[in-house]
């Protein structure tokens, strides 16, 4: 699963332009202006603004916020009065599930973020692990959907899928981290269901990287949870 997300002190502004630079160099990304600012630390939980990017029409791209609690366009009322569990999602069944069927089709995104938090152990003794992907760009894009709520709030959801034998010790699940030929395709629906299903986010073989951080708590912020204090990496 994931459930934490970091940062790393990056703006939302600061992470589209990574992004432009490494994978839409020439795809026109747009600001969105009128987003609430979006958490720039190194433990985002759930329900706070975390930056992302989504299609739009023209050819270009939008950089936003978004609340991570994915709430469906149909949901009558406020977003928070929604009640299940809804910032990470299956990727196995979100495509058919009425809670994340509509922004399937028509509401996918790239959340941002520089890596992931992942707990080991029993409850009481929980131990965090720092995880990351290798590779020539500082920003991670996860597969994401998102919605925006009859009152203008946009939501949104973390897609997951089997671990793989990297990190499958750390927990079964693993957030759907894409490269840059995925983004292309999850964003611009190049693949079919059945690719997508099949390999995105699965070619990162040997390209994990986790390590051992200080416990910290639900508010705890700052460079140094992401420490490892076991002095290197795995």
């Amino acid at each position: 699963m994931c459930g934490r997300l970091i940062g790393g002190g990056k703006t939302q502004a600061e992470m589209a332009a990574v992004i432009n630079g490494y994978v839409y160099p020439s795809t026109p990304i747009i600001d969105d202006a009128s987003a609430p600012e979006a958490e720039t630390g190194f433990n985002i939980a759930p329900t706070q603004q975390v930056s992302l990017l989504y299609p739009q029409d023209a050819g270009h791209l939008v950089s936003s916020t978004a609340r991570w609690w994915f709430v469906p366009q149909w949901h009558k009322g406020d977003v928070k009065a929604w009640k299940a569990t809804t910032f990470n999602a299956k990727i196995e069944t979100a495509w058919e599930k009425p809670t994340f069927r509509g922004a399937w089709n028509k509401g996918r995104c790239l959340v941002l973020a520089s890596g992931y938090f992942e707990w080991t152990g029993q409850k009481g003794k929980k131990q965090p692990h720092r995880i990351y992907v290798e590779q020539n760009q500082p920003i991670m894009m996860f597969a994401g959907l998102q919605s925006l709520s009859e009152d203008g709030t946009r939501t949104c959801t973390i897609l997951t899928r089997e671990a793989m034998p990297d990190i499958a010790s750390l927990h079964h699940r693993m957030p759907v981290i894409l490269n840059g030929e995925e983004a292309e395709g999850w964003l611009g629906h190049k693949d079919d269901d059945a690719t997508v299903l099949r390999s995105y986010g699965t070619r990162w073989g040997g390209r994990f990287r986790h390590h051992r951080v200080a416990k910290f708590g639900a508010k705890d912020d700052g460079a140094g949870l992401i420490e490892s204090i076991d002095g290197g990496l795995i």
